[in-house]
């Protein structure tokens, strides 16, 4: 029986077929030791009927451990991720690249990979092939791929990069109005580690500060509309609150894309934005 196949259909047949091999195996070796213990009370001349069975139960003991061998070989016919994953995190990383540089832009990404290609049920699943099998490259296919960003509607300003977003906000919060409030001083103590750690930058990790810049902003939002009551104060209250409704949900998302980073960053700019009108609004 081939251990490779490109048949999904024909893959998880040989898989059930052997399981059921294997699960009858053991229970015919766990029928046989139970005759084995009975024997073992037996008289003298049933000696050599034991030892015969004792041989059968190793014998089924030694196919029960070579089908596994083979169970295990099908089960690496499945795929280790969806093409469409891989496509999607390759798409994330770019631009979380980009989102670290606040004057650089990356208009397209191009990829090719070699890999084993199985069918699933969600379309085509790569399957990369193990580092110990180096020399063993039969099989394997080449994907090749190429992401392109959508250049923004005529007349609409591009988004701004994460990086200069968290640069604004940083500056609005040293403002003599602001910076003396606790809150605010905890922000910008977040902002300066995140901007001081790009290399280290990830999707969880910018979850993780901008959740943290919420719950902080929302203190800050509390002290500064008792201090410049308005519209403005309730305006930056909200964007704050989006802020943190939008962490919430991608926090443990478990396929992030690009366009959430890209809602991330709107997200963070929206307060920073509010943040700069209420602040020009200072009291005489």
């Amino acid at each position: 029986m081939p251990l490779r196949t490109d048949d999904i259909v024909q893959a998880r047949s040989a898989y059930a077929t052997l399981e059921a091999r294997a699960q009858s195996a053991e229970r015919r070796a766990d029928q046989l030791q139970a005759l084995v213990n009975e024997l073992r009370k037996a008289r003298p001349a049933e000696i050599d009927v034991l030892a015969l069975l004792r041989q059968r139960v190793a014998d089924l003991e030694a196919e029960n451990i070579a089908l596994r061998k083979q169970l295990d070989q099908l089960a690496q016919l499945k795929a280790d991720l969806p093409l469409q994953n891989f496509v999607a995190a390759i798409g994330l990383g770019a631009a979380i690249g980009e989102a670290s540089m606040p004057d650089r832009s990356i208009a397209t990404l191009a990829a090719k990979v070699q890999t084993y290609l199985a069918p699933t049920e969600h379309g085509v699943g790569l399957r990369f092939q193990q580092p110990e099998l180096g020399a063993l490259a039969v099989g394997l296919s080449t994907t090749a791929f190429e992401l392109a960003k959508v250049p923004p509607t005529a007349g609409v300003p591009a988004p701004r990069s994460l990086y200069a977003i968290l640069q604004d906000k940083q500056q609005v919060l040293s403002d003599p109005l602001v910076a003396p409030f606790i809150p605010a001083t905890r922000v910008q103590v977040k902002i300066a580690e995140l901007l001081a750690n790009t290399g280290a930058w990830d999707f969880g990790y910018l979850v993780q500060g901008a959740a943290s810049m919420a719950t902080q902003e929302r203190e800050l939002a509390r002290l500064l509309g008792q201090r410049i009551p308005g519209e403005a104060a309730a305006a930056y209250g909200a964007a704050v609150d989006a802020l943190a409704a939008l962490v919430d949900s991608l926090a443990g998302k478990p396929n992030p894309v690009a366009g959430d980073l890209r809602s991330l960053a709107a997200a963070l700019d929206s307060t920073g934005r509010c943040l700069a009108t209420l602040v020009s609004l200072r009291p005489a």
